[in-house]
């Protein structure tokens, strides 16, 4: 299991614990809840000020949220950085498959 994934989980389980539906955490939050929604599938990893608002709006401390190997908004960019180039890699993988290009 991922980092990003530990912490899209994380971030699930609390909005249930505190009895939020996505749209409730998103409109705390001031986004969609398709934003939320990414955030607990593991496409997207919130930025940090954003977990601590999701941190204050489900009553859990950050340290809740953030892998002891992520502790700085640079960490947590590049951990952001990863992930997406993780799903442009799934896509052109895809698109090869499409065209018969990828075996």
């Amino acid at each position: 299991m991922t980092k990003t994934d530990k912490i899209s989980q994380k971030i699930k389980q609390a909005r249930i614990e505190a009895a939020l539906s996505q749209k409730e955490l998103a409109y705390g939050l001031k986004l969609s809840d398709r934003t939320v929604s990414a955030y607990e599938k593991g496409r997207a990893l919130p930025p940090v000020n954003t977990l601590k608002t999701i941190s204050n709006l489900t009553h859990k401390p950050i340290n809740y949220f953030i892998d002891e190997d992520i502790t700085t908004q640079e960490d947590f960019d590049l951990q952001m950085k990863i992930k997406k180039i993780e799903i442009e890699l799934l896509q052109i993988k895809k698109a090869l498959k499409d065209h018969g290009l990828w075996h």
